[in-house]
């Protein structure tokens, strides 16, 4: 069973798709039906740095099934994650590899556990 809508946020939404498809067509050609399908959408806290038309034709809030959604959750570990770059600065390559992996593994079960809970 296929997800009834598909989203895709990024901050340039609107200056991104204006060649997707030629992109995806050249570089993965199995993928461009899925592409061409998604619904492209401004995360709401970068909304405000665009012309009105992008506010309005790229909004989350007007999007069928994306209302309530922000668009913003792949920024909200930047704080946490940008204080390890103080412990990690001074480390090996290796060392400093397997901190961060760690680090960015434990958000993500964090996140997926803390799914659960609002069920």
């Amino acid at each position: 069973e296929s997800l009834l809508e598909r989203g895709f946020s990024y901050d340039v939404v609107c200056s991104f798709i204006c060649h997707i498809v030629a992109r995806f067509s050249q570089s993965h050609p199995e993928l461009v039906p899925i592409v061409q399908e998604l619904k492209m959408l401004l995360p709401k806290m970068h909304m405000h740095a665009h012309q009105e038309m992008c506010q309005i034709v790229y909004a989350f809030c007007y999007a069928r099934g994306f209302g309530l959604a922000h668009g913003e959750g792949v920024e909200t570990p930047w704080a946490e994650l940008n204080i390890a770059g103080l412990s990690t600065r001074e480390m090996t390559a290796g060392a400093r590899h397997d901190a961060l992996n760690s680090l960015f593994n434990y958000w993500n079960w964090r996140k997926t556990y803390n799914m659960c809970t609002y069920r």
